[in-house]
């Protein structure tokens, strides 16, 4: 988890975070500022609320705080100004490990069994949905292989999980915290002038090639 986004760190400088990483929301610079978002801010991510984070959700409801996604938005100026990323696949924020990472001392989300999730709250799975027909569920599905060229039978990870896939989902991205340590101010890497929507002149310059003569 260390370098799986921009906010490793293995002294957990900031006890908000779950683990010595956490994951992140890639969006375009532009549309972080006009949603009010600083780079490194800490947002909610909801997609339709009638069946997610799940069916009958409700914020009042004890379980809606664990299902709904929270994470890091980073700015990234290769995405388009409608498009946010994430990664799929990691471990889901549980009632044990939201328990645990606010009550523990060190905020960890490390329950006492043991299970450690990547996020504070919530998961890929809060914003994802799959449709499959049912004959989409059965060992006798005929299909195209995944990852090389040949064909099957039976069901394929990623391809027809029936929980949830990586996929293309609308989302409402809203600002939940501060980036800056213990939610105070700008996550502060993003101060520097080397990172994506917060230029320095000497960045730009070294962006645009000014640094080099022919």
């Amino acid at each position: 988890m260390i370098w799986d986004s921009n906010f490793g760190d293995p002294y957990r400088m900031d006890k908000r975070t779950p683990w010595v990483g956490e994951n992140q929301l890639h969006i375009n610079p532009q549309a972080g500022k006009a949603l009010g978002i600083n780079d490194g801010d800490y947002v909610y991510v909801d997609a339709n609320p009638a069946d997610r984070p799940y069916i009958g959700a409700k914020p009042e409801d004890p379980f809606y705080k664990v299902a709904r996604l929270m994470l890091r938005a980073k700015y990234n100026s290769a995405y388009p100004y409608h498009i946010v990323m994430m990664k799929h696949a990691p471990n889901i924020a549980t009632e044990r490990s939201v328990k645990a990472h606010e009550t523990r001392p060190d905020k960890r989300a490390l329950s006492e069994l043991g299970y450690q999730s990547n996020f504070r709250y919530g998961s890929q799975q809060s914003i994802t949905r799959n449709w499959h027909m049912p004959m989409h569920q059965t060992d006798s599905l005929f299909h195209k292989a995944k990852v090389f060229m040949g064909f099957l039978f039976g069901g394929e990870a990623d391809n027809h999980a029936v929980n949830t896939v990586p996929k293309e989902t609308l989302v409402r991205v809203t600002k939940a915290e501060d980036g800056g340590l213990g939610g105070k101010g700008v996550w502060a890497p993003a101060t520097t002038g080397y990172t994506p929507g917060a230029e320095s002149e000497a960045m730009r310059k070294y962006i645009d090639g000014g640094f080099v003569s022919t």
